[in-house]
């Protein structure tokens, strides 16, 4: 009894990092609700709102579900399958189950629903490569062990690029693999000449596209990637192509230091609550408030580290570091994009914009992250017993 109430006691006076986690996660939430409200109300009245309110609260089930049981193991034995799973996934975008909007088959219509496959590739990868990494991390450094990491990340950013014309994601996946390779490596001579060459060949693609621009009066000749990559480029000739991003940096560039206000729009910024949301916030609460959203992105990512350098064992350290990089280049990309500095390719900010799959998968893997840290408070409290014990 004395030794129950003793480890409550521990446990009581332990700093819990998750419990910041869980704070920033519901502060964002509250904030994507709030700033879709205003995007949306006076069109599509609660539509959007009372479906985003949904996924978040199925998504903080996730996240809770994932911090309570002990997921950490069976995505463990089951990350094969939980990789090939959504491959599967993403090849069945060329299926009749696909789903195409603004020129981009994205999504998947199963009864009741619609999901984005590369939502749930990126999880796979990053679980793939936990584990991976885990059962091999004591030969990474060589050659045949970076190739067949590399192998698992190519192998899904292509597909996507192809399937989807899905550029962004396609990064994404391409630098969760990159970063979690070149972490865990005792050597980066192979990693930086295979980084530099994928790399290289995207900017030799985005230069090809620049001396070899489509004809405006045939664009239906060209992929919508080609369009979107020239109109980025050249939004001047490609105006219509244009018009959001360009929106997006007028509503930016209008908002001064506090905004013109929650509700009005002075610039209207075409599907302003999915991905480019960054840009309603900045045109609304200004600067001050577009600042504030990255610091709290800023924040969740920093806890989220620290969940990872005080993870027990080598396999909750990469993972959570594989979803420390996922995240950040989420955020990084998707507010590159609302300020015209990479093409407009359509990928949303965590939790912020509108859309299930995004807001599900990224609470799960915040869920994940709570998990791991549950893990390392137990096991420091139970080193704090033992020592208490051994002075007695």
């Amino acid at each position: 009894m004395i030794e129950v109430l003793m480890k409550k006691r521990i446990w009581d006076t332990v700093e819990k990092d998750y419990y910041k986690l869980y704070f920033i996660s519901i502060c964002i939430a509250g904030m994507s609700i709030l700033m879709i409200t205003s995007a949306t109300y006076s069109e599509s009245g609660m539509f959007y709102v009372s479906r985003q309110l949904i996924f978040i609260l199925v998504g903080v089930m996730l996240m809770v579900i994932g911090a309570h049981f002990n997921i950490l193991i069976f995505l463990f034995k089951h990350s094969k399958a939980v990789y090939i799973i959504a491959v599967i996934l993403l090849l069945l975008l060329k299926s009749s189950l696909g789903v195409s909007s603004h020129g981009a088959t994205r999504w998947l219509r199963i009864p009741f629903i619609q999901i984005q496959p590369v939502e749930v590739m990126k999880f796979g990868l990053i679980v793939l490569l936990a584990r991976f990494i885990y059962k091999y991390h004591k030969f990474i450094g060589s050659f045949k062990m970076t190739i067949y990491c590399w192998i698992f990340g190519i192998i899904p950013a292509l597909l996507t690029l192809k399937l989807s014309s899905d550029l962004s994601s396609s990064l994404v996946i391409l630098g969760i693999t990159f970063g979690l390779t070149l972490s865990f490596n005792k050597t980066i001579r192979f990693q930086v000449p295979i980084f530099i060459m994928i790399f290289g060949v995207i900017f030799g693609y985005i230069l090809y596209i620049n001396n070899n621009l489509p004809d405006v009066q045939n664009l239906s000749n060209y992929s919508y990637r080609v369009v979107r990559i020239a109109a980025w480029l050249h939004p001047e000739q490609y105006p219509d192509i244009a018009y959001q991003t360009q929106s997006a940096l007028y509503g930016i560039g209008s908002a001064g230091l506090m905004g013109v206000g929650l509700g009005k729009n002075y610039v209207l910024i075409p599907e302003e609550h999915t991905d480019f949301i960054f840009a309603l916030l900045t045109h609304q609460l200004g600067i001050f408030g577009g600042i504030g959203l990255i610091l709290a992105y800023a924040y969740m990512l920093f806890q989220i580290m620290k969940i990872a350098i005080n993870a027990t064992s080598i396999y909750d350290t990469i993972l959570a570091t594989g979803i420390f990089i996922h995240i950040a280049l989420q955020v990084v990309i998707n507010i590159c994009v609302a300020t015209s500095l990479f093409p407009n390719t359509g990928l949303p900010l965590p939790i912020m914009s509108y859309g299930g799959s995004s807001t599900l998968m990224t609470f799960m893997e915040l869920g994940i992250c709570v998990s791991i840290s549950k893990k390392s408070v137990l096991k420091y409290c139970n080193w704090l017993l033992l020592k208490n014990k051994g002075s007695e």
